[in-house]
């Protein structure tokens, strides 16, 4: 297969390049291959259940029928090939449209016969590993071991509420969801987990891509936020943790004011 102007589509926790001419984009570890020693584990997973989805015909991208799909290892990196889709970078959701989209596939999901973790993504432990081994935390070591507490203590909290746990997409902000010629397909199940289905809502209700809570309302028979309180505190959680991430690669003072606000949070118990 001939490369002859590869196009970098997102660089991100992921770096995403179309291979351009061929349909095909690579998907490789990035800030997530830093940050999680089961990277390849991870990417694996994504494959597997995002190759499941399309055989049942399912709207997702899927994996590439061009090439070996992985993961492979290649000069330190790990990397997935993926079918190239056309869609709209610039395509602003509606509210009303992605919660039905997510009841849609989540109808999907409980029928995937495969193995997925129990646990949420939540990877405070090994960013709080990361960033230290990085030698400048961008947190004090207080605001650090606050993180890891309030993680460990919702992690426990999630296991013992006794909630339905089902197949999770486990990212659904709208930009894993994306506008194509053909209809919306959603992308990037790197963080699939079987679990509450509050965790899926709290990822859409916490996005800046649009008003969150409208899309939640959206959802049919979407439990109520006090059902939701402990998926969207372990989100909360996920989201400061790679904020601390996305400060260390990327120094920009809008991403300082997010940890600033999420540390502040964090330290009132919010």
């Amino acid at each position: 297969m001939a490369c002859a102007d590869p196009v970098v589509l997102k660089d991100g926790s992921n770096v995403l390049v179309h291979l351009a001419p061929a349909p095909v984009v690579a998907r490789v570890g990035g800030l997530t291959a830093q940050v999680r020693p089961n990277i390849a584990a991870m990417l694996a997973k994504d494959v597997a259940l995002a190759g499941w989805l399309a055989s049942v015909g399912a709207p997702v991208v899927a994996p590439s029928a061009e090439l070996p799909v992985g993961p492979h290892q290649h000069l330190g990196r790990t990397l997935t090939f993926w079918t190239y889709v056309p869609h709209d970078r610039s395509h602003v959701w509606q509210p009303a449209e992605v919660g039905p989209l997510l009841a849609e596939l989540h109808s999907v999901l409980r029928g995937y016969p495969g193995e997925l973790p129990g646990v949420p993504p939540l990877d405070v432990p090994e960013v709080i590993t990361f960033l230290r081994s990085t030698g400048e935390p961008l947190a004090s070591d207080a605001d650090l071991v606050l993180l890891a507490e309030r993680a460990d203590r919702i992690n426990a909290e999630l296991s013992a509420a006794g909630l339905e746990s089902l197949p999770l997409h486990g990212d659904t902000h709208p930009g894993n969801l994306l506008s194509t010629p053909n209809g919306p397909v959603w992308t990037d199940f790197e963080d699939s987990w079987r679990g509450p289905i509050g965790w899926d809502l709290a990822c859409l209700a916490g996005t800046n891509r649009l008003d969150g809570w409208a899309a939640v309302a959206s959802y049919p028979a979407a439990p109520g936020r006090e059902t939701l309180s402990l998926s969207l505190a372990a989100r909360q959680l996920q989201s400061l943790a790679w904020s601390l991430v996305f400060l260390w690669r990327f120094r920009t003072p809008e991403r300082r004011a997010d940890v600033d606000a999420g540390l502040a949070a964090l330290r009132s118990g919010g």
